[in-house]
């Protein structure tokens, strides 16, 4: 009898996962894609070319089967008649849907901008947008706008009333605020056309408050009172802690505050804020169990776990997260039902081919596209790696190890589509906050269902549930902090690639089967080398122990790219050190130091420059890194060496259009200085005054500008005058500052930027009155560039009247006058603007969005906190 070696399997075949309907959710993701931007006659002539493709291909696997083909090859040709018919369901789905919504005349009145009378329904809650979510400041109640869905029911414009399904995005002011989902109401609108393949067939633009507004019908009620009752249980609580409650569990982030959100978002913790599958599944697995140990039967179990996940939708309202989830486990509880064991793969693809027949717009949605990343993730990647680490680790520590790499790992290229960012402590950070997920939604889910009967008791439950949120609070704050938390990376497809590469490497090298060497031999191998050489091979040989070093090699390799990248070609395309900068950026305040120099986009790679700074250096690298190759206008506010010594830099190996500089040519080294440059450029200095206007346009953005002070020829500085700034009751080259209003709009909005130069007290009371008089036609401003660096010397009313946005300061660290001064800062919040500075926070990008919100992006964290005291300035 001889003896007969048996080889072990191993742990990575003895489950397989079920990958046949893989290809049918990828097709039908890209098709669905495809489908919401064009026509419904294209999309319907390739949803029957599915069907006849489909049709062809189950006659060949008919024929193939009856002369005895391989099962592998008939699997493919089942997994592709399944991706041909879901094809063509979902583009036959999208071509209806998408004719059905444009029909005429709303597109019509969307594309010549009609004011329209309608009616409808509100589909989500209104999202603020005046505080976005890039670490933006606390703007007062009168500044604040809202974003709010509605799907019209009836459309009155021009003499006509028509009935229409359009959804539309509507843009109001406070009124609309306090709109919940499913309310009916009437409102008065301006419709613009909206982008090819958006989700919304125009953006409404309100023109008042809504009108007639009445709830939504019992389902709706309900859940905006489990909604309020949760905010209200958690009132009293520790801030954040509280804030943070709600958001977890039915993803109510208004209570949020924007310091958290920055952490979280640095902290790589940001999707616990938007309700996903564990929140689903935590709710459902509560009622499974408590129904198993109440003893119901399997058929009531089941249908109560599918009315609750079909009523915690409505309560956090339908997000792609929320969709996914909810789809998933509905499939999950069908199969619970027909006593199949559920599989998570098939479930995952199966939800998403029925969403994307029901909503083929969401394969356009970020937020869709990273749930099921991240539960494809944990489906498929992190098994593998819990099992491969358990080896040398206890497997709970191998499970909250997995889960949250796997995670990181597939959703890092999606992440650095949105942000070009890296987070380092992503992982661990998950690792420590995960532990406190599952009782803050319980008991914020709790709370909030006792709290109609007991707000008492809800109060008590949610401060139990305040002390996980907490937690969570502490390890995000913690995290944020650390030094190099959040990386640099390249933006755009480039940088997603590379990232999805390196990904790709360690998956590979981690999950690679361990070399079996074969009994007697490589006996005596190692006999001659180096003793220091065989740790080495015995680390590397251990599958878990290489799985570590390749994720540690991957981390170093990570972030030694985006340094490089960031710091040896600062000029690449929407690069930008630690945030980035997308391609949509507008303005920009250039980190100069102690001077100012502010961009604006006029093109790909075209702007206008309003100050040089006082280094040429660091003006050339800003621009740099925004590609700009040409300047269509120079405008120098005043001849001081902080605004205009940095002008050789501007110009260096760039194009300028014209170079515009105050009447004043005081200090006269400066104004020397700058006739020199400006001559030796081929663009002779031209002298600016009260109502000199520009214009430039180029691949899709317009800039418009117009000199609005002085009006006055100024007069030169009389003997023993100041003519510095720093010193008396004001400086006369200060108030020769040229004012400036520039309007730059690109494909995604239009933003309005008033820039004061040195400005002081005196020339901005005259300004005041210029902006107080309608005749001017000078309006609200989105962003205000700060007179004098944030001196002291500030009109208290200036800044309630032109009524920013956002509040730019171009300031050195550390400078010696105090800037800006505490009082300046004060005013400026007071009137609601949102303040940044670059002393804190280095250059400082702006970046408008399609739907009127404007996001900041920088060029390194600030706390929100930090302030610098100094002598009044």
């Amino acid at each position: 009898m001889t003896a007969t070696s048996v080889r072990p399997v191993p742990d990575d075949d003895r489950a397989r996962p079920d990958l046949r309907l893989v290809p049918a959710l990828g097709a039908s993701w890209a098709s669905a894609a495809w489908a919401v931007a064009h026509g419904p006659g294209v999309t319907a002539a390739v949803a029957g070319g599915c069907v006849a493709f489909g049709v062809v291909v189950v006659a060949v696997a008919g024929r193939l089967r009856r002369r005895g083909a391989g099962v592998r090859v008939l699997a493919v040709l089942s997994a592709s008649v399944l991706a041909f018919a879901a094809v063509a369901v979902v583009v036959a789905s999208a071509s209806s849907r998408v004719a059905l919504r444009s029909r005429p005349p709303v597109p019509g009145w969307a594309a010549e901008r009609a004011v329209v009378e309608a009616w409808g329904r509100v589909t989500t809650d209104p999202h603020r947008i005046a505080a976005p979510r890039d670490r933006w400041g606390r703007p007062t109640s009168a500044e604040l706008r809202y974003t709010v869905g509605v799907r019209l029911a009836r459309v009155s414009a021009r003499g006509r009333t028509v009935a229409s399904v359009a959804p539309v995005l509507v843009i109001g002011g406070p009124a609309w605020g306090g709109l919940s989902a499913g309310s009916h109401l009437a409102l008065t609108a301006r419709l613009e056309a909206s982008v090819p393949g958006d989700d919304v067939v125009a953006v409404a633009r309100a023109l008042g408050p809504p009108r007639a507004v009445t709830s939504g019908g019992p389902v709706w009620r309900l859940a905006d009172r489990l909604r309020a009752g949760l905010r209200d249980a958690c009132d009293g609580l520790p801030a954040d802690a509280g804030g943070l409650l709600p958001s977890l569990v039915v993803g109510d982030t208004g209570q949020l505050s924007d310091g958290l959100r920055a952490d979280l978002q640095t902290a790589g913790l940001t999707h616990l804020t938007a309700v996903s599958g564990a929140n689903v599944a935590i709710v459902a697995g509560a009622v499974l169990w408590l129904g198993t140990r109440l003893g119901a039967r399997r058929a009531v179990r089941l249908g109560v776990a599918a009315a609750v996940v079909l009523g915690f939708v409505v309560v956090a309202r339908p997000q792609p997260s929320v969709l996914r989830a909810a789809a998933m486990g509905s499939v999950a509880l069908l199969g619970l039902g027909l006593s199949r064991r559920p599989r998570g793969v098939p479930a995952l693809a199966a939800a998403g081919v029925v969403l994307f027949v029901t909503d083929p717009w969401l394969a356009r949605s970020a937020g869709f596209a990273l749930s099921c990343a991240a539960t494809a993730a944990l489906l498929l990647l992190a098994p593998a790696w819990t099992r491969r680490w358990s080896r040398r680790l206890p497997k709970p520590v191998a499970a909250a190890l997995a889960v949250p790499s796997a995670a990181q790992a597939v959703c890092g290229p999606l992440v650095v589509l949105l942000t070009p960012t890296v987070s380092v402590v992503a992982v661990p950070a998950d690792l420590f906050a995960e532990p406190a997920v599952a009782p803050a939604t319980v008991a914020g889910v709790v709370a909030a269902l006792v709290a109609p009967v007991s707000p008492v008791a809800a109060h008590g439950i949610a401060l139990l549930g305040s002390f996980a949120t907490g937690w969570i609070v502490r390890v995000a704050r913690t995290a944020a902090g650390l030094p190099l938390a959040a990386l640099g990376w390249p933006g755009g497809l480039g940088g997603a690639f590379l990232l999805a590469g390196l990904t790709a490497v360690v998956v590979a090298v981690s999950l690679a089967p361990p070399s079996v060497p074969s009994p007697g031999r490589g006996a005596g191998r190692g006999a001659g080398r180096s003793p220091v050489g065989r740790p080495v091979r015995q680390l590397v040989r251990r599958p878990s122990r290489r799985a570590a070093l390749a994720v540690l090699a991957a981390l170093v390799v990570s972030a030694a790219a985006g340094w490089a990248i960031g710091v040896l070609f600062p000029g690449g395309r929407g690069r930008w050190p630690g945030r980035g900068v997308p391609p949509g950026w507008a303005v920009v305040q250039c980190d100069v130091g102690q001077g100012a120099a502010t961009v604006v986009r006029s093109g790909p790679d075209r702007a206008l420059l309003l100050d040089a700074g006082p280094t040429p250096s660091a003006v050339d690298r800003c621009l740099g890194r925004l590609d700009v190759r040409h300047l269509d206008f120079v405008v120098l506010t005043h001849h001081h060496a902080d605004h205009v010594q940095g002008l050789s830099g501007a110009l260096r190996h760039r194009d300028v259009g014209k170079i515009v500089v105050s009447p004043l040519a005081e200090p006269h080294a400066q104004a020397r200085d700058v006739a020199r440059l400006a001559a030796a450029a081929g663009v002779p200095a031209e002298q600016g005054w009260a109502g000199m206007t520009g214009e430039s346009a180029a691949g899709g953005w317009t800039v418009r500008w117009q000199i609005l002070a002085p009006v006055d020829p100024p007069a030169e500085p009389a003997a023993g005058e100041s003519a510095s700034g720093e010193d008396g009751d004001g400086s006369v080259v200060n108030e020769s500052s040229l004012v400036t209003e520039v309007e730059v709009g690109g494909p995604s909005g239009t933003l309005r930027l008033l820039s004061l130069g040195d400005l002081e007290t005196e020339g901005q009371r005259h300004l005041l009155d210029r902006l107080r008089d309608p005749a001017r036609g000078i309006g609200q401003v989105d962003i205000l560039v700060v007179a004098h660096h944030g001196s002291a010397r500030q009109e208290p009313a200036l800044c309630p009247a032109a009524a920013p946005r956002i509040a730019l300061i171009g300031v050195g660290a550390d400078n010696d006058y105090g800037h800006p001064a505490p009082s300046a800062l004060a005013g400026l919040r007071a009137c609601g603007a949102v303040v940044r500075r670059t002393d804190l926070e280095g250059s400082i990008a702006v970046v408008p969005a399609s739907d009127g919100s404007v996001a900041v992006l920088t060029d390194r964290r600030a706390d929100p906190a930090v302030g610098r005291a100094g002598p009044s300035g």
